[in-house]
């Protein structure tokens, strides 16, 4: 509590002046409008054409009525101690208090300049004395937002204005008002106050907020019918709603929600109708607004407004029309190289991967992407409207890396479509980080450091136990190249591949889990358990990890499986023995790969970690992801983090969506429902 006190002195303190004063003039349990104090106190256009000159800050201390305390009170302690918090005391205070005497002083010109005219909302507005901080909370939030990395930033933004417009439009009190006046103040201080975080503005970025601006324009007036219809009597500035508009009002909705999708993701079909329906628009407000003029109809307020929505609207859809330049079924290909698998292995190893599971991005199922003006490539599936990154791009580095990841970022963004990287290594969930993305831990890669290993002590007793047992049943382990192998053992292979997948009620899963095709590349080398007989009793695969230049430094484990009937040591036999020859080859590593949804739980758990590990528990008897890690433990490797990292937080459901389809492309509908009822079996 004291270090709370400490970070928030403005809030707390002018918070503590408004209980004082509430509790010294009874504000607390009766209206203070009934007060002798209030109209020497409030302020408004009376208080203004009286001389009472001091009112903005005397009246920014109370609220109209008792239970007036608890929103302005209480909005007063979250949103100027949220932005105490973001910029600072000293930056607060004074965005605090510009918005406040801007938001009061302001509305009562506007509206005193307004009641001269023959509008009766103004005339009526132009009476009432006002109590109340909620126009500098106001202002106070709108700066602190901009402090916000994307895209909170803007989503934040984008809520306070719809809050600040809708009250003005569908109640017109004369704190919704002063909330706008505020509103406006704090969008002009913001460009000073938080220069820095604004930053420099790449072209990317003036795209999406080109697309965000145009899409809100149209989800707004989307919003606004719905509102319309629903509104009973009510009798604001704009004149009387009374929701007769409702039915007629679902096509414009339909219509307008269509625009904003297609405009948010850049599609230039979409800015054509959506061109085209604006300048209609607007040619239909003008006429509507001369004749309005001539007849001198209490709409014209209204119509006013429609017609300068619709010019904005306009100006910013011709202004901005090279940010619309997204055909349907456009792919990253239009603004770099894609490249074969041959070309992804060639760049592996020539730049090395940086990340042990790297030589998954050249297996089929994969898009590889390449900028024009970097090295490397970034492999992805799209599903879902997510292209879904197969774990860290292949660059020139950590910096290179860090290029190709912000490359790859924007060039989704302008196609339409979001993105997410998965199976990532610490390297990219820190910067993820750094930029302010959502980082989860998905799965931990268990690696073996091969220098100098020995399986001696207790804790390599089961290592030792299957060796000794294989010796003594005649079987050997055979470390080659399935390419190369008779057909006879290819077959034997294959027939366990299938006997294994055939005790699952899904298909076999993909992505980061290879199979036997993936197996058959000459550049991986593959671990047989064979007896005497010739008899292959399981199976490995290993993925080669390449320095910078080609040298092979390490291998990854993909596939592990066995024959139903093999000796019981099999997977331990298999797995020591790599281990021993691949550290006798000069091997620096040995990855037994990631265990999908499998952590140790150091970290604080969140929402998503809750989701993922019922996913886990869920699909455990399915596929066994928890067993197989211990299975992995045994062999006493260091843990190393893999990451979902989703530079959009709000699009966690379809990136969900995505990852289904990556894992299980050819899962149908009756898969999973097959699935699920083998779950709810096994857990019984």
């Amino acid at each position: 509590m004291t270090d709370l006190a400490r970070r928030l002195p403005f809030t707390l303190g002018t918070a503590a002046v408004m209980v004082l004063l509430g509790l010294a003039t009874g504000a607390f349990w009766r209206p203070f409008e009934d007060s002798s104090l209030f109209e020497d106190v409030a302020f408004g256009v009376p208080a203004f054409a009286d001389g009472r000159w001091w009112t903005p800050v005397t009246g920014s201390f109370f609220a109209l009525e008792p239970w007036q305390y608890v929103p302005v009170l209480g909005g007063f302690l979250l949103l100027v101690g949220f932005a105490e918090l973001r910029l600072g005391t000293r930056r607060a205070a004074l965005v605090t208090i510009v918005c406040q005497i801007a938001g009061v002083v302001g509305t009562a010109l506007l509206v005193g300049l307004l009641a001269r005219t023959t509008w009766e909302w103004a005339n009526e507005t132009a009476q009432v004395l006002d109590v109340g901080f909620s126009a500098g909370f106001t202002g106070a939030a709108t700066v602190a937002v901009l402090t916000l990395p994307r895209p909170w930033r803007g989503r934040l933004s984008a809520l306070i204005a719809v809050y600040v417009l809708v009250a003005v439009l569908f109640i017109g009190g004369i704190a919704d008002v002063e909330h706008l006046v505020g509103w406006v103040t704090a969008l002009v201080l913001g460009r000073a106050v938080v220069r820095p975080p604004l930053g420099a503005r790449t072209r990317t970025g003036r795209t999406r907020r080109a697309r965000t601006h145009a899409a809100g324009y149209f989800a707004i007036s989307a919003l606004l019918t719905v509102l319309a219809g629903f509104a009973v009597h009510v009798d604001g500035p704009v004149g009387e709603i009374d929701g007769s508009s409702w039915p007629t009002g679902l096509v414009s909705i339909a219509v307008d929600l269509a625009l904003a999708v297609g405009l948010l993701r850049g599609r230039r079909a979409w800015w054509r109708a959506a061109l085209i329906l604006t300048i209609l628009s607007t040619l239909l407000a003008a006429l509507l607004v001369t004749a309005a003029l001539l007849v001198d109809t209490s709409e014209i307020v209204l119509l006013v407004l429609m017609l300068a929505l619709d010019v904005g609207a306009l100006l910013l859809l011709v202004a901005r029309r090279d940010a619309f330049r997204n055909r349907r079924g456009t792919t990253l290909s239009t603004t770099g190289e894609m490249l074969t698998a041959d070309d992804a292995r060639t760049e592996i190893q020539r730049l090395g991967a940086g990340q042990r599971l790297a030589w998954m991005t050249t297996w089929e199922g994969s898009e590889r992407w390449s900028p024009a003006d970097l090295d490397g490539f970034v492999a992805y599936q799209v599903h879902a409207g997510v292209a879904v990154a197969l774990t860290d791009p292949v660059g020139d580095g950590a910096t290179g890396r860090a290029d190709l990841v912000d490359a790859f970022v924007d060039a989704a963004g302008a196609g339409g479509v979001t993105t997410c990287f998965f199976s990532s290594s610490a390297e990219l969930a820190a910067l993820g980080r750094a930029r302010g993305w959502t980082t989860v831990e998905v799965a931990e890669e268990a690696v073996v450091d091969l220098p100098g290993l020995e399986f001696r002590g207790k804790k390599w007793q089961d290592v030792r136990t299957a060796i000794n047992q294989a010796r003594k049943n005649d079987i050997e382990h055979r470390l080659t190249t399935l390419a190369d192998e008779p057909p006879d053992v290819v077959a034997q292979v294959r027939a366990i591949s299938e006997a294994w997948l055939g005790d699952s009620d899904l298909p076999e899963m993909a992505f980061t889990l290879g199979g036997i095709r993936e197996a058959l590349d000459p550049a991986v080398r593959v671990g047989l358990a064979v007896d005497a007989e010739g008899r292959v009793h399981g199976v490995t695969s290993w993925l080669p990890v390449h320095a910078p230049g080609g040298d092979v430094v390490g291998w990854t484990l993909d596939v592990m499986r066995r024959a139903p009937d093999s000796f019981r040591y099999t997977m331990e036999l298999l797995i020591a023995s790599a281990i021993n020859e691949f550290r006798d080859e000069g091997a620096l590593e040995l990855s037994l790969s990631g265990s999908p949804l499998a952590r140790t739980g150091d970290v604080e758990p969140t929402g998503i970690d809750a989701v993922l590990d019922r996913l886990a528990s869920t699909l455990e008897p399915l596929y066994g992801f928890t067993s197989l890690h211990r299975f992995k433990m045994k062999f006493q490797p260091r843990s190393e983090p893999l990451y979902l990292v989703v530079p959009d937080v709000a699009a966690l459901p379809l990136v969900g969506l995505a990852l289904v389809r990556c894992y299980l492309p050819d899962a149908t509908a009756s898969d999973f429902v097959s699935a699920a009822r083998s779950s709810m079996v096994s857990s019984e």
